[in-house]
């Protein structure tokens, strides 16, 4: 079972069962939803700031038995993947708590929960409904530099460098040698100083 999170507008396939995380239930909402109202906000939720919100929400969160929450997940799926549902929009920056419950299973549980249609966007467990200062950064783009490989070129000093490939520890970077030395460079370097190959 994968678990999602999502707006109750947001479509979703009759493959994800659908669990309200929220307060309450859009009105003339289609049968079919499940609830789990111990993991809504409280009452304040209209009126704390956000970082009170932050604090009050995860004060929820330190009191519920985590393994109890997922045991329900699983009993709600019907064997299914399950989406938690609240009102806001996945688009609209507007921080909401079911970041919050994505936050804490990754920490907890090391488990990456998705807001549904942006899993293969990169967002990892960096959930796009977090406020900035909480997110992580996105992983880099792994560097394209199998055109280059062979390329090369001298530096300032007169030295000949050759592109050997993509740095295992920053994909974003390229590997240069010029006799035993070896240095990571950036897509700007690479691009500036050689040509590709092929």
């Amino acid at each position: 079972m994968r678990i999602f999170t999502s707006s109750w507008f947001h479509p979703l396939p009759s493959t994800i069962q659908k669990i309200g995380v929220s307060r309450g239930t859009p009105r003339g909402y289609a049968a079919g939803y499940r609830k789990m109202p111990e993991l809504a906000p409280g009452p304040w939720f209209k009126t704390a700031s956000e970082r009170d919100y932050k604090q009050l929400y995860f004060e929820i969160l330190a009191k519920l038995n985590l393994a109890q929450i997922v045991a329900k997940f699983e009993q709600l799926s019907g064997g299914k993947d399950v989406a938690l549902l609240c009102y806001e929009a996945p688009t609209d920056n507007q921080y909401c708590h079911r970041a919050y419950i994505s936050v804490w299973l990754k920490e907890r549980l090391d488990l990456n929960v998705f807001e549904y249609g942006l899993e293969s966007q990169g967002c990892g467990w960096s959930h796009p409904k977090l406020p900035a200062q909480y997110r992580l950064p996105a992983k880099p783009e792994p560097l394209q530099v199998s055109p280059y490989i062979g390329a090369v070129a001298p530096d300032a000093q007169g030295r000949l460098w050759t592109v050997v490939g993509i740095n295992p520890d920053q994909v974003d970077q390229a590997l240069v040698r010029s006799g035993e030395d070896r240095r990571s460079i950036s897509v700007d370097v690479l691009h500036s100083r050689f040509q590709p190959v092929s």
